[in-house]
């Protein structure tokens, strides 16, 4: 795993341990546990794009046409990724919405501080 990437998932993990941590003191263990789980779907969705990112670099030069095809099926796959996750987690894991969708957006927040701070 590169450096950029171990970066990342730290930097999620720790965003994401301090949304839970928060809910843990101020609503108990199910809000954190679903602002943990919210956490783990931006991971996740941030493991597939850069695994998606890695197999653009390495493979073949494509024409403007197929470099079109795979952003859209990559972008594709994130959506269905995180759609079914969130229906993982509220609707047969039944956790907190709330608490769920705040792990989520403390997760993509270290996406977006790492991508700032990236120089390509």
């Amino acid at each position: 795993m590169s450096d950029r990437i171990r970066k990342l998932l730290l930097t999620q993990l720790v965003l994401v341990l301090l949304s839970s941590a928060v809910f843990l003191v101020v609503s108990g263990n199910l809000e954190a546990l679903s602002a943990g789980f919210g956490g783990l779907i931006a991971c996740s969705n941030s493991l597939l794009l850069e695994w998606r990112r890695y197999r653009a670099d390495s493979g073949c030069a494509l024409d403007a046409g197929a470099s079109l095809r795979v952003l859209y099926r990559s972008a594709l796959e994130r959506l269905l990724l995180v759609a079914l996750l969130f229906v993982l987690g509220m609707g047969v894991l039944q956790l907190e919405p709330l608490a769920l969708l705040s792990g989520f957006i403390a997760g993509q927040l270290g996406l977006v501080i790492t991508g700032i701070r990236r120089k390509n």
